[in-house]
């Protein structure tokens, strides 16, 4: 068995070089273990919560008294859990409705189910700036009434088709427990409807693209366990 001496000025130099990585250890350990102490959005935790979103317009057509307004509003739920820290996976109902008045009085109601997977960029337990992205299956269905030359035309649009609804957003967390979160996003959708209309007098099919932005606020709360 062989045995390396270690004279004193080789020691020195070891422990030199242990001092110096010390710090880099240590910081290195701290932030792997620092963000599930801190952030709120922690692997294994479940976040549910309501939103809603609302859109209105107003527009008067010049060198007339017509006046075209639009008013959109909808209702989500969701529930899901962090599957990593600051990773969220879960599945979303989406509601909407919008009426319009003015050259056309319209109503439609909007049905949009799907998952949805998000990111919290920060790692602050006060909140956290995140991304959400929702695919899933909508079902619209509008009704409207135009007024060609005095006499009231109906038509009908409904048909099923794929959205994707994409938001950037702030969540700001109370106690590590409730979530109040506000923010700004785009809905596309890719639809195949069925068109009635008393103008054409028949039944059509078609494929139309759709897309819109909107402004949402929620409030969404933390559990450590799901309800059961």
């Amino acid at each position: 068995m062989t045995f390396t001496v270690i004279n004193r000025d080789q020691l020195k130099s070891i422990l030199v070089i242990g001092f110096l990585l010390l710090p880099i250890l240590l910081a290195s350990a701290q932030e792997v273990t620092q963000d599930s102490v801190t952030t709120p959005f922690r692997k294994g935790r479940w976040l549910s919560g309501l939103s809603g979103s609302f859109s209105s317009s107003a527009l008067e057509i010049s060198g007339s008294d017509e006046l075209v307004s639009s008013n959109a509003y909808s209702l989500e739920v969701f529930t899901g859990t962090f599957f990593k820290d600051r990773w969220f996976v879960g599945a979303n109902i989406l509601a909407g409705r919008s009426e319009g008045s003015g050259l056309v009085e319209r109503e439609s109601e909007t049905f949009l189910l799907g998952p949805s997977i998000g990111y919290y960029f920060l790692k602050e337990s006060y909140g956290s700036l995140y991304l959400s992205v929702l695919p899933g299956y909508i079902r619209i269905r509008e009704t409207s009434s135009v007024d060609l030359e005095r006499r009231l035309v109906q038509q009908t649009v409904e048909g099923p088709g794929f959205a994707l609804r994409t938001r950037l957003g702030y969540a700001y967390v109370i106690s590590d427990r409730v979530v109040l979160d506000v923010g700004v996003g785009t809905s596309l959708a890719w639809l195949d409807i069925d068109l009635t209309s008393e103008a054409l007098g028949a039944d059509r099919s078609d494929s139309i693209f759709n897309n819109s932005t909107f402004f949402s606020f929620g409030f969404n709360v933390i559990l450590d366990e799901f309800f059961f």
